[in-house]
């Protein structure tokens, strides 16, 4: 299979782009195929072109997927090996796999503070002090 980021293929077993070691749940479905409940799996290694991943399910080299990872989206891709349970799938598209560490609720909790004024709130047996 030819590179999708446009670069010459690496010898087998090496790796061309640095990966992002965590362990993130997502999840997958083969691509185009609505009428069927996604699967979760397990992210251990993730880069800009592609990823590692855990599943219950056994799939086949050579299937095109679509992935959603959480702050990225969904992703198409085609799983380019398959071995005890894990699998790596490659990406259609670059993607940024920092989006994929962000929080997912930003801000601190003053806005949850102003949704109470704890001046008028009264509860018997409760002191405020």
């Amino acid at each position: 299979m030819g590179d999708m980021a446009g670069e010459t293929p690496a010898p087998a077993g090496k790796r061309t782009r640095k990966r992002d070691s965590l362990l993130l749940m997502a999840s997958m479905r083969a691509a185009g195929d609505y009428a069927r409940q996604t699967q979760p799996i397990r992210i251990r290694n993730l880069s800009p072109t592609g990823l590692m991943a855990d599943s219950e399910l056994d799939y086949d080299e050579g299937a095109v997927v679509e992935v959603e990872i959480r702050g990225v989206g969904t992703v198409g891709g085609e799983i380019v090996w398959v071995r005890e349970g894990r699998m790596g799938i490659t990406f259609n598209a670059v993607i940024d796999p920092k989006m994929a560490r962000r929080q997912v609720v930003n801000g601190s909790d003053d806005n949850l503070r102003k949704l109470v004024d704890l001046g008028r709130v009264r509860r018997p047996g409760l002191r405020i002090d």
